[in-house]
């Protein structure tokens, strides 16, 4: 198995490990639920095997002028899941009966479209409801193993809204959240917030420390007011 690989592999071990639930839909697979559905409409699912392959992505590709990550690509086809909410991030789930909507839906609005213009393409979400998190494809990379930035919805078409490189490639992405999903089991946001410095010494430990350091803030003031991590 290849570095790449593992990482992914490690990702989806550790997202998989928590307690996995969701809104029930009419089309959610039987061999995904994991439960009955309960009074308010959840249930517990599992993952299943992806059946897509690199022409279905390629197609989004082509429609909406973007370009993805080998990684990226290669992540989002290994299974079907019902979420992806990993708190620092909210990545694209994979839905059978609606193939590759959330992607889709991150790329087809007027915000989106404006970004795409210049090369930054939107593919999940910042953990605080304040933008997309975007590749930047502005430099060639090979396997367009771009690096990663958000964008903030209060400056909509005025790019002064999108910050510096947070991740340096969405492997590292993956790397620092899967770190974090270990260890959000014993220890509190804003202390495993700085680990990703060491892990992405590139993008989270350089150009991103200011960022990833008012979210550390931000988590510390959180849990004294409130007592959440």
């Amino acid at each position: 198995m290849g570095n790449k690989d593992k990482i992914i592999n490690d990702f989806f071990k550790q997202f998989f490990s928590q307690e996995l639930n969701a809104v029930f839909k009419e089309q959610t697979p039987k061999d995904m639920m994991a439960s009955t559905v309960d009074d308010n409409g959840w249930h517990n699912w599992k993952p299943m095997n992806g059946t897509f392959n690199l022409e279905d992505y390629q197609n989004i590709e082509k429609k909406f002028k973007v370009k993805f990550p080998e990684s990226f690509i290669e992540w989002h086809k290994l299974y079907f899941f019902l979420d992806c909410d990993c708190a620092l991030v909210r990545l694209p789930h994979s839905f059978p009966s609606e193939p590759l909507k959330e992607i889709i839906d991150v790329l087809d609005n007027d915000v989106a479209e404006e970004l795409i213009a210049i090369k930054i393409y939107p593919f999940g979400a910042e953990g605080n409801d304040m933008g997309p998190l975007v590749f930047d494809g502005r430099k060639e990379m090979i396997n367009n193993e771009f690096p990663i930035r958000f964008f903030d919805y209060d400056y909509y078409n005025d790019f002064e809204g999108l910050s510096e490189i947070i991740f340096s490639s969405f492997l590292k992405l993956l790397e620092c959240i899967t770190y974090f999903l270990k260890e959000i089991e014993t220890r509190k946001i804003h202390e495993i917030i700085p680990d990703f410095f060491k892990i992405d010494p590139d993008g989270a430990g350089k150009t991103g420390i200011d960022y990833w350091l008012a979210q550390s803030a931000m988590a510390k003031e959180n849990d004294e007011l409130f007592g959440n991590q």
